[in-house]
């Protein structure tokens, strides 16, 4: 369960910004775990250009960084680091990273300062329960290599064989860890997908239909948003030589794909009822996803095998654009879904951003789950929470009150005129 993330000088986030899932009111929306209230859900809002995809960027490199996607090996290598430009100071400082996330029975607290050549402090603390002492595990600076003999064994003499450019997590999953490697477990469960760019998450629900739990769990989803559909299966099909010939790839790269059996790609084949002139239904008939299905369609089964995993495993899903494509009703019931203590027993978690104003009200969500970022005249993005609003009257529409500025967030538009045309067409 994430408790609270948190990023420092990263893209246009110039200063500290917290984003916090721990809830004050204990409602459906909410569940304990380990004396804490968490959010099944929250929600970010703001103007194009805000911000908001950027915060979900600062979670997805620190995922990145964590789990060493890159692959860094050497002290050469480089880090990926991307500060706030737009100041002389941050443009040449360090980025921070820091996640409060729960596993098991302990809650921990972990951290790094770096730039794209050193780590310059990472840290990690663990507690047994809200509330009580934190136990440092490690710490890590340009002074000190401090790492607790008793309750982080498996750091001991690994300090001194850690590179500048590297984590000090890496090493110790490295030498089996056991608590290295949950760490990093959890960080894999911790997954964030861009609502505009389907591809990625469109492959993986196809990989999914070829589980037949899975895939039964896929068309009950699909049938309950009533789109049409009333079977799907997917095929693999093997590359044309002459598309084959056309990738732009080296010739001994080409030689060894052909050598393995070539490339090949899944097919999704969604069925329809099919009618006769009078209505009777006579039969099905087969469409091909991606070319006869709309956008929509093809957004929502892309997003089933994600949610469907992260609602089973009880993983934590952060989603970009959440609505894009999709009608508000569909985009509700997908929320609606981790609000469902029937659906949720494993207390999976949604992040997400959108324009949807049509959310913003008090049966889907509660203050504390509504967030706002807004990017001041300098070009920094602050990140708020609703809840820092004094609520005036219950009555009125939160979404009224957002258009109306009263949260910021929102795009001012100037005036427009045309500027060196003649009058003349």
């Amino acid at each position: 369960m994430l408790i609270q993330f948190e990023v420092d000088n990263f893209l246009s986030i110039k200063d500290t910004a917290t984003f916090n899932l721990e809830s004050i009111q204990k409602d459906e929306n909410s569940f304990k775990s380990l004396n804490y209230n968490l959010l099944q859900s929250s929600v970010i809002y703001g103007a194009n250009a805000s911000g908001k995809s950027n915060l979900l960027k600062a979670m997805k490199l620190m995922t990145s960084l964590v789990l060493n996607r890159a692959d860094v090996k050497q002290s050469a290598d480089r880090l990926e680091h991307n500060p706030f430009l737009l100041n002389s100071k941050t443009r040449d400082t360090s980025t921070s990273f820091e996640i409060i996330f729960i596993i098991e029975e302990t809650i921990f607290r972990y951290g790094f300062e770096y730039d794209n050549k050193i780590v310059y402090s990472e840290w990690l603390f663990s507690t047994p329960q809200k509330g009580k002492r934190e136990s440092k595990l490690f710490y890590r600076d340009e002074d000190e290599f401090y790492i607790n003999s008793t309750k982080f064994k498996e750091g001991r003499g690994l300090g001194k064989v850690t590179l500048d450019n590297h984590l000090f997590l890496w090493k110790c999953d490295n030498a089996n860890g056991v608590i290295s490697q949950k760490i990093l477990l959890w960080f894999s469960r911790f997954n964030i997908i861009d609502g505009l760019d389907n591809s990625s998450y469109l492959n993986y629900t196809k990989r999914k239909l070829n589980d037949e739990n899975f895939k039964q769990n896929i068309l009950n989803l699909v049938k309950v948003a009533d789109l049409g559909i009333s079977a799907l299966d997917v095929y693999e099909e093997q590359m044309s030589d002459e598309a084959f010939n056309k990738l732009e790839l080296p010739q001994k790269i080409k030689q060894e794909i052909k050598s393995m059996g070539g490339l090949s790609k899944f097919n999704t084949v969604t069925q329809h009822n099919f009618f006769d002139d009078d209505n009777n239904n006579i039969g099905t008939i087969d469409f091909d996803l991606e070319k006869n299905e709309s956008l929509g369609t093809q957004k929502f089964f892309a997003l089933s095998a994600p949610i469907i995993d992260t609602l089973k495993y009880g993983k934590i899903l952060v989603i970009d654009e959440l609505d894009a494509s999709l009608h508000p009703i569909l985009t509700t019931y997908l929320i609606e879904m981790f609000h469902n203590k029937v659906l949720n027993v494993n207390n999976a978690q949604l992040i997400f951003v959108t324009h949807d104003t049509n959310l913003l009200n008090r049966d889907l969500f509660n203050r504390e789950q509504i967030w706002f970022m807004e990017k001041d005249r300098y070009g920094a993005s602050d990140l708020y929470s609703l809840v820092e609003y004094q609520e005036e009257n219950k009555k009125k529409n939160i979404e009224e009150k957002y258009f109306q500025g009263r949260y910021g967030a929102i795009p001012y538009i100037g005036q427009f005129s045309f500027k060196g045309f003649s009058d003349e067409s």
